[in-house]
């Protein structure tokens, strides 16, 4: 039997909880040839170079309330990047970003294929518009290689 993986599979895990309201993730990898070629060479010769990670991933803003407890996966993200003034009197200083690990799967069934790999936040948008759910878009920069992976 042939298994294809949709969107329906994806679940996205924020520092090893599971985000709700995921619509989508994605994640790039790009590697710069090294040059190798030699005067005496007739043609241009490379090898691998450095690998780069960087990706980004979509969430519904929401309030979800069990008891006492609010969660909100846009939220805890959004605000490990945007972060207020320490003092209201000193507008040029916040406390620093944090980084993200981040499990970028698909399941199906009791097969779970993941790469899990750790970010720094490079942007965070929250857009909303007339009949639409507010959201939050976030972009990231992988920093190493990936922690596990698992395709």
């Amino acid at each position: 039997m042939t298994t294809f993986y949709s969107g329906q599979n994806g679940r996205l895990q924020i520092d090893g909880t599971t985000a709700a309201k995921v619509t989508n993730w994605s994640l790039r990898v790009s590697q710069s040839p090294l040059a190798t070629t030699v005067l005496s060479d007739t043609d241009s010769t490379y090898i691998n170079g450095i690998r780069s990670s960087s990706g980004s991933c979509r969430l519904y803003y929401y309030d979800d309330t069990s008891g006492t407890d609010r969660t909100n996966s846009a939220k805890t993200l959004v605000e490990k990047l945007i972060k207020a003034r320490g003092d209201a009197s000193v507008p040029g200083q916040a406390a620093d970003p944090e980084n993200v690990t981040f499990r970028l799967q698909a399941v199906e069934g009791n097969v779970t294929r993941q790469i899990e790999v750790e970010a720094l936040l490079t942007g965070a948008s929250l857009s909303m518009g007339v009949g639409e759910v507010m959201a939050a878009d976030v972009q990231f920069q992988v920093t190493g290689a990936p922690r596990t992976v698992s395709l």
